[in-house]
């Protein structure tokens, strides 16, 4: 299957006259000027194998290009083909096809049911169906490079996605590792797959999908999505780090155990690869330097620089929220002696009252982790100890949200 010759260049101009949303009209001359071609010879192939299905006559003048983006190079080239009579496709060329086809499926019902916000196994949905994905675009690698032996055993099984992956990615490579993170949740999604994961899990997401359109054009052409920007889509959630004590009260102690050492070892593998192909970062960063395009926030000095206003005064978080969520529980249960407060119950509490609404208030700030105040902690306590039935009311709306 040829991969590039002149008529994918040509291809390649309709595309990028596709994308320009003025003046992209045409000549032939133009089109030959970027391909190679003779004008004769563009003249002939839109005559008698574009116009009117992806080429048409531009009122102002000239040609435009429309639905280009969508076909494959491999795709274009059939259709570009000199000879009349279509050509019989091979039995691998067929299995090629058929895999590829079943590969994008896969890959858009992922980001479908990931963005459909009302499905509750959305993570473990989008998990599966885009291992599937990779392993039949991979399958299809291998049996385009390397033949159709190297993809299905003598009794017609084919070979798995381990298998498949040392065959077209090094060791060391991130999108290697991330594809193998992404197949460990899936062998694990009872207890790895669940929603409180969902803020870290959809930084390995979005590099997954960035991965997959990256290496689908590479191999086809085009974009998997012609039309869409897949790196736009409602992928990466900022959140915070999911609560081990409330993950254990509702999941029991085996998922609390696995979940706590994935976090692990997926932090471990993030900061050894540290590469956004592997995971997504949403961090910012503050660079002293005269370019501002390498930070995300500039700093202005002197009469040229842009006008400042200081918001607020810094303030020594140690010192105005001093407890974090485990501390706090502490301090709770050392000056009461009422009720004994558990992470789930503690969590209940601020769940009902709403306390995380606001990541810096009087009582809770959240920067790179939950902290409370001892005004909380008071507050905590007084109701506590004031309140009949105060601990139990927040239990029971947090069992029903």
């Amino acid at each position: 299957m040829p991969r590039v010759d002149k008529r994918v260049l040509l291809l390649d101009f309709f595309r990028e006259k596709e994308k320009e949303k003025d003046g992209r009209s045409f000549t032939f001359q133009e089109a030959a000027e970027k391909t190679g071609y003779s004008p004769k010879s563009v003249n002939k192939y839109i005559s008698e194998k574009l116009k009117g299905k992806f080429i048409f006559k531009s009122e102002k003048g000239g040609w435009v290009s429309e639905g280009c983006s969508q076909l494959s190079n491999d795709d274009f080239v059939r259709l570009m083909s000199q000879s009349t009579a279509a050509k019989v496709l091979t039995p691998d060329e067929k299995i090629y096809q058929k895999l590829i086809k079943r590969s994008l499926d896969a890959f858009t019902l992922a980001l479908e049911v990931y963005n459909r916000p009302s499905l509750s196994n959305r993570v473990e949905a989008f998990a599966i169906m885009m291992v599937n994905s990779w392993e039949l675009f991979l399958k299809a690698e291998v049996l385009d490079s390397l033949g159709h032996e190297k993809v299905f055993y003598s009794n017609g099984k084919s070979i798995s996605i381990s298998d498949a992956l040392p065959l077209r990615l090094q060791n060391n490579d991130p999108v290697k590792k991330n594809i193998e993170t992404l197949i460990q949740l899936r062998d694990h999604a009872t207890h790895l797959l669940i929603p409180e994961l969902q803020p870290q899990l959809s930084r390995l997401f979005q590099a997954n999908v960035l991965n997959y359109q990256e290496r689908y054009k590479n191999q086809m052409g085009n974009s998997p999505l012609s039309g869409q920007s897949v790196g736009m889509l409602s992928l990466v959630i900022d959140g915070p780090e999911p609560e081990i004590g409330v993950i254990k009260e509702s999941y029991g102690e085996l998922t609390a155990k696995e979940v706590l050492t994935f976090l692990k070892q997926f932090e471990e593998t993030s900061k050894d690869v540290d590469s956004d192909k592997y995971t997504i970062s949403i961090d910012y960063k503050l660079k002293l330097s005269k370019k501002t395009d390498e930070a995300d926030l500039t700093l202005s000095t002197g009469v040229d620089g842009q006008q400042a206003v200081i918001i607020t005064t810094a303030k020594d978080l140690n010192a105005t929220h001093p407890y974090t969520t485990n501390s706090a529980i502490e301090q709770i249960n050392r000056d009461q002696s009422e009720l004994k407060v558990t992470s789930y119950s503690f969590q209940a509490v601020l769940f009902k009252h709403k306390i995380k609404a606001n990541n810096n208030s009087e009582y809770h700030n959240y920067t790179d982790i939950h902290r409370y105040s001892a005004k909380f902690v008071n507050w905590f306590v007084n109701n506590l100890v004031k309140q009949n039935n105060w601990l139990k009311s927040a239990v029971d709306s947090y069992k029903k949200r």
